[in-house]
């Protein structure tokens, strides 16, 4: 994507200079801040998810939520997004999960809840072949904790 933003900005595309390049060099930014996120979480000790009897924590992307309450927790499922999968986490206040965050993160977080339905979503490839297992131990912990119906 970053190399595709480069491409906007030199070619010679039928659109006006000013938007071509505001349209590269976000693309640059804003593509080269998730590579970036991504190296980092790659290169982290930290487990992806940690589910405990507090909650799921979740340090699985760049716009991880951190420790996700049992109570706040109103379901999960899967779900897919050009064709990545996620699971995907509904709590009862999302803001609540966004407050202590940088505004970038906080930005990212509003966009996956626009798409998404929530802001908190675990995508599969941070947790490859253990997603379909973690799937499963979520749903089961909710209706064991709360006897939530889980999608």
């Amino acid at each position: 994507f970053v190399a595709v933003s480069i491409f906007i900005i030199i070619q010679p595309i039928k659109i006006p200079n000013l938007l071509k390049y505001l349209a590269g060099v976000l693309g640059i930014l804003f593509f080269g801040a998730v590579f970036i996120t991504m190296i980092l979480k790659l290169a982290s000790n930290k487990p992806a998810i940690i589910i405990d009897d507090k909650g799921v924590t979740d340090n699985a992307s760049g716009v991880s939520a951190g420790l996700i309450e049992w109570q706040d927790i109103l379901g999960v499922e899967i779900t897919s997004v050009t064709n990545q999968l996620f699971i995907s986490i509904y709590v009862r206040d999302p803001e609540k999960y966004m407050q202590n965050s940088s505004p970038v993160k906080k930005w990212m977080m509003k966009m996956n809840q626009s798409i998404q339905g929530t802001n908190i979503n675990i995508p599969k490839t941070t947790l490859g072949d253990d997603f379909d297992e973690l799937y499963k131990l979520l749903v089961l912990e909710l209706q064991l904790r709360n006897g939530n119906k889980i999608a």
